[in-house]
C-alpha cells in the first residue's frame, strides 16, 4: 500500500525539520539583524554626538559663553564657516577640532569619487540633537524652539558637553537616524546575506530531512512489511534487521523477540490443536465403533440410516434394510466358550464388510444381531446380496476356530418406505427375521 509522500513519515519528518530550521534561522537572523542595527545606530549616534560636541565646544569656546555666541553669530553659520566651502575642517582657536579625512567632512559629508576637488556632497547628520542647559531649558532645538523647558524623560537621555572643564550644556538626541546611501547599501547587503543564509538553511534542511526521513522510513517499512507478512501469509516468524541501538533498534529487537515467542506459541498451539483433533477423531471413532468387531455400532447406524431414508423419500429412490441374527449363538458360547463366541462375531463382521458395497451401512446392532442398510436397492436386489452373505457365513472355514463349530445366520428384509420411518422398516425386517427363525433358520425372509 503506497502512502502519499506528503503524509508519509518521511514527509512529516522533513516538514518538522524544515519548520524547526526556519524558526531557528528566523530567530537567529532576526536577532543578528536587530543587534546589528542597534550597534550601527549606537556607532552612528556616537559619531554624530562627537561631531556635534566638537562644534558646540568650538562655538562656546570662541565667544566665551552660549549667550555671547548666540548674540554674535548663529550656530549653523558658525559651523558652515568653521568647515569652509571645501568641506575640510578649519580649526578655530580653542575649538579642539581635527582635519577631515579624505572624502569626509566633520559633519559626515562625503565627496563623491571622481568629483572635482572642493565639490562636497552635503547630507544631514545621522542624528539630530537638542541642546539644553543644566536646568532643562532648550537652547537649540531641532524644530527651532528655544527657551522652553523639557521633561524629565528627555533629560534622562541627555549627554553632557564640557567646555573648559565645566558642564555648561546637555545634548539630547531627537528623531530617528538618517542613513546615508552607503549605510543603506551596507544594511541591504547584510539583509541579503541573511536571506541567502536562510535559503541555504532551508535547502540543507530539505535535503537532510529527505535523507534522514528516507532512512527512518525504510526501517519503519521493514517493520510494516514484516507485520503485513504475518497477517497475509500467516508466517508468524518474521525477523527484521537491527541497524542501531536507538529507539528504532529497540523497537526492531522487541518485534523480533515478540515474533519468535509468537511463533513458538503458535507452533505449540498447533501441535496441541492437532493432538486435540486427533483425540477428538479417535473419540468420535470410538463412539461409533463396536470395540469387539470394529463395525459401526447401533448409534451410528440409527443416525446414518435415518439420513438415508430421508434422502430416499426426497428423491423417490428405494432403500432396503436387513436385520440378521446368528443361529444358536447362545449354544456356541455355552458349548465352546465365550472366547470362541467372540471370535465368531469378529469373523462374521469381517465377512459382512468384505461382501457389501462401500455405500452400504453395516453395523453390529447388539449381541449377535447385525443390520445392513442397502441404498438404491429394492427388496429383490437386497435379497440376492443377503443370500450371498448367508452362504458365505455358512461356508466359512469355521473348523479353523473349532473342529466341531458350525455357524449360520437368519435374516429379515424390508424395502417398504411407505411405513413412514426407518425404525418401522427395521421392525418389519425384524418380523421377517423371526419368520426365518420359525421356518428353520439359516434363511432370508422378506417382509
Amino acid at each position: 500500500m503506497r502512502i502519499n509522500l506528503l503524509f508519509s513519515l518521511r514527509g512529516k519528518l522533513t516538514a518538522m525539520l524544515l519548520l524547526a530550521s526556519l524558526t531557528a534561522a528566523l530567530a537567529v537572523g532576526g536577532t543578528a539583524y536587530w543587534l546589528l542595527m542597534q550597534d550601527f545606530n549606537a556607532t552612528a549616534r556616537e559619531t554624530a554626538f562627537t561631531n556635534f560636541q566638537t562644534d558646540i565646544q568650538a562655538y562656546i569656546g570662541t565667544y566665551g559663553s552660549w549667550e555671547n555666541a548666540r548674540r554674535n553669530q548663529v550656530f549653523h553659520e558658525f559651523v558652515m564657516q568653521r568647515r569652509g566651502p571645501s568641506g575640510s575642517l578649519n580649526p578655530l582657536p580653542g575649538a579642539g577640532g581635527r582635519p577631515a579625512l579624505p572624502g569626509e567632512t566633520d559633519a559626515g559629508e562625503t565627496r563623491r569619487p571622481g568629483a572635482p576637488a572642493g565639490a562636497v556632497h552635503h547630507r544631514d547628520p545621522p542624528f539630530h540633537f537638542m541642546l539644553i542647559d543644566t536646568q532643562g531649558h532648550v537652547l537649540l532645538g531641532g524644530d527651532g524652539r528655544q527657551d522652553t523647558a523639557v521633561g524629565e524623560d528627555l533629560r534622562r537621555d541627555a549627554r553632557p558637553i564640557s567646555v573648559n572643564g565645566k558642564v555648561d550644556v546637555l545634548a539630547v538626541p531627537v528623531g530617528s537616524p538618517q542613513l546615508s546611501t552607503q549605510d543603506k547599501a551596507y544594511l541591504g547587503a547584510m539583509r541579503k546575506a541573511l536571506q541567502n543564509g536562510l535559503l541555504a538553511a532551508c535547502a540543507l534542511t530539505i535535503v537532510m530531512g529527505l535523507v534522514f526521513g528516507s532512512r527512518f522510513g525504510a526501517r519503519v517499512r521493514e517493520l510494516t512489511s514484516a507485520i503485513q507478512s504475518m497477517r497475509a501469509d500467516g508466517e508468524i516468524l518474521q525477523q527484521v534487521p537491527v541497524h542501531s541501538r536507538d529507539e528504532m533498534g529497540l523497537l526492531a529487537s522487541a518485534f523480533n523477540r515478540m515474533s519468535r515467542e509468537l511463533s513458538q506459541a503458535h507452533s505449540a498451539l498447533r501441535r496441541t490443536n492437532e493432538q486435540v483433533q486427533s483425540q477428538a477423531a479417535q473419540l468420535k471413532e470410538l463412539s461409533v465403533r463396536d470395540p469387539l468387531t470394529q463395525m459401526f455400532n447401533r448409534r451410528y447406524f440409527d443416525e446414518q440410516s435415518a439420513l438415508l431414508y430421508q434422502q430416499a423419500m426426497r428423491h423417490g429412490r428405494s432403500v432396503s434394510v436387513m436385520v440378521g441374527d446368528l443361529d444358536y449363538f447362545k449354544s456356541i458360547n455355552d458349548d465352546f466358550s465365550h472366547a470362541i463366541g467372540d471370535e465368531v462375531l469378529r469373523r462374521v463382521a469381517l465377512i459382512l464388510r468384505k461382501n457389501t458395497r462401500s455405500t452400504d451401512i453395516v453395523a453390529r446392532y447388539g449381541g449377535e444381531e447385525f443390520v445392513i442398510a442397502f441404498p438404491e436397492s429394492t427388496v429383490q436386489q437386497a435379497a440376492i446380496r443377503c443370500e450371498a452373505l448367508r452362504a458365505a457365513i455358512e461356508q466359512h472355514t469355521w473348523q479353523e476356530v473349532h473342529p466341531e463349530l458350525r455357524v449360520t445366520m437368519s435374516m429379515g428384509l424390508c424395502d417398504d418406505t411407505k411405513r413412514g420411518s426407518i425404525e418401522k422398516m427395521l421392525a418389519a425386517a425384524d418380523e421377517g427375521l423371526y419368520e426365518a427363525k420359525r421356518s428353520g433358520r439359516n434363511r432370508v425372509v422378506s417382509c
